[in-house]
């Protein structure tokens, strides 16, 4: 559960709370939130992850709490209830600390937050140093053509990591938040809402305890009417630039295209029904991108739909042309690097997604591609060892938006981040303004 409503939760951290840990038992010490929350959590015997904004007041004596400073911090944090309505776990946005909580069904669930699933710590450490195979996730999710849109980045962890996810994004399709889902490792989506309006649901479904064994019957994909499937709001990556890319034509295709390291086979047959329809180029990127000042390693081998021949208008989702191109066959063969065990975190330096995205939001049933890495041990003594991944459609499909692997180089990430200025406080301000009120000048004190 995400709550977005603009309400700072004043918890006593190492204080009150370990001494009084239920706050539905102790209302008289905590803010109305968090004991509603207990309540809650009490009343329907269940467990809860709930993601709110703390607030740390360190101008005043607060004994037991680590106050660096003299001043207010506030953090994004899950805080996780049991069925007794005890707060048995939090943890903090964008910190080295995983958090992590045991049930009484014999389960221990991992848990982070929104632009946690970028990075290796904790997207990737949690799963594998604990060795989970549950996680939840609470977003403000903001989707990003090609690759790293709601819904598609979401089942993509769930099917790279083999593991349950269960994401609740919070919903504002006028900055391009909403996305939310129940997954089960390599079968995909048991639930998933990309909805265009601003709405609130409920997504239950039954999850195995092993991932990907489902054999019953789920829900899936839960598609917006025609009237609605256009209103979210998409950002634009604006790095596609920095790819080495090559115009698709109707008919057979094969070629190679390579950037540093990083070289892509692709094995493409497509059927142009409308000529003035949309193109699609091939690209491949083996680089750095920038996301709030924070340089990742990415790298990527990919189709992708563009409004017409100049690259700068790729990506692009089409609104118009429905069923334009009718792709027979693609088949990518991505020769990168090969995944490196980083010793000190005990997990993956190296981590690749398959990547697809459709024209109605949600990314392709698992059931319509396949995605295979295999080491190539020949190559070990020439240039170090490659990774070969192959991604290939399983069925013939229209309207893709995106088709192919997008992989993360984490020990590339260098995190330019320096003191925060006043000039951040006031972005962020103004951040939460669009979001919360809709007001882009509108700054707290005014």
């Amino acid at each position: 559960m995400t709550l977005t409503v603009g309400h700072s939760v004043p918890v006593p951290i190492h204080g009150l709370l370990r001494q009084y840990p239920v706050p539905a038992l102790h209302p008289e010490y905590y803010d109305q939130v968090m004991v509603m929350l207990s309540n809650a959590s009490r009343q329907n015997q269940i467990y809860a992850v709930v993601n709110v904004q703390e607030l740390m007041d360190c101008t005043a004596a607060a004994e037991g709490e680590n106050c660096p400073e003299s001043k207010v911090y506030h953090f994004n944090t899950n805080v996780v209830f049991d069925r007794k309505g005890a707060v048995i776990d939090r943890s903090p946005a964008l910190t080295p600390d995983l958090g992590y909580f045991e049930t009484d069904f014999g389960v221990r669930f991992g848990h982070f937050i929104c632009f946690d699933l970028m990075f290796q710590v904790p997207a990737v450490q949690v799963v594998q140093k604990l060795n989970l195979t549950d996680i939840v996730f609470s977003t403000m999710w903001f989707s990003e053509i090609p690759y790293l849109t709601a819904v598609q980045i979401q089942e993509a962890y769930a099917h790279t990591q083999n593991i349950n996810f269960l994401a609740a994004g919070a919903n504002n399709v006028g900055v391009g938040s909403a996305g939310s889902g129940i997954y089960s490792g390599r079968v995909g989506a048991l639930v998933s809402v990309m909805p265009g309006v601003d709405t609130t649901r409920l997504l239950v479904q039954k999850v195995p305890k092993t991932p990907g064994r489902v054999d019953w019957p789920y829900s899936g994909p839960a598609y917006d009417p025609p009237k609605t499937v256009d209103k979210l709001f998409f950002l634009k990556d604006l790095n596609i630039t920095d790819h080495v890319t090559r115009v698709l034509v109707p008919g057979y295709q094969e070629f190679e295209l390579s950037q540093n390291e990083v070289s892509c086979l692709f094995r493409i047959r497509l059927t142009r029904n409308d000529e003035e329809a949309p193109l699609y180029r091939a690209v491949v990127k083996d680089g750095i991108n920038t996301y709030a000042r924070r340089s990742v390693g990415v790298v990527a081998c990919a189709v992708v739909a563009c409004e017409n021949g100049d690259v700068t208008s790729c990506p692009y989702r089409d609104k118009s042309h429905h069923n334009s191109f009718l792709f027979d066959e693609i088949e990518i063969e991505m020769n990168t690097y090969k995944h490196r065990y980083n010793d000190t975190l005990q997990c993956a330096n190296v981590v690749y997604f398959p990547s697809t995205f459709q024209r109605n939001k949600f990314p392709l049933n698992p059931s319509n591609f396949s995605f295979v890495e295999k080491y190539q041990d020949g190559d070990a003594k020439e240039n170090g060892g490659k990774e070969r991944i192959t991604m290939k459609l399983a069925a013939p499909q229209m309207d893709l938006v995106t088709f192919g692997v997008w992989g993360r180089i984490y020990d590339r990430d260098v995190d330019h981040n320096a003191q925060v200025t006043d000039e951040d406080r006031q972005q962020y301000t103004q951040i939460e303004n669009v979001i919360y009120t809709g007001e882009k000048n509108k700054t707290k004190g005014d």
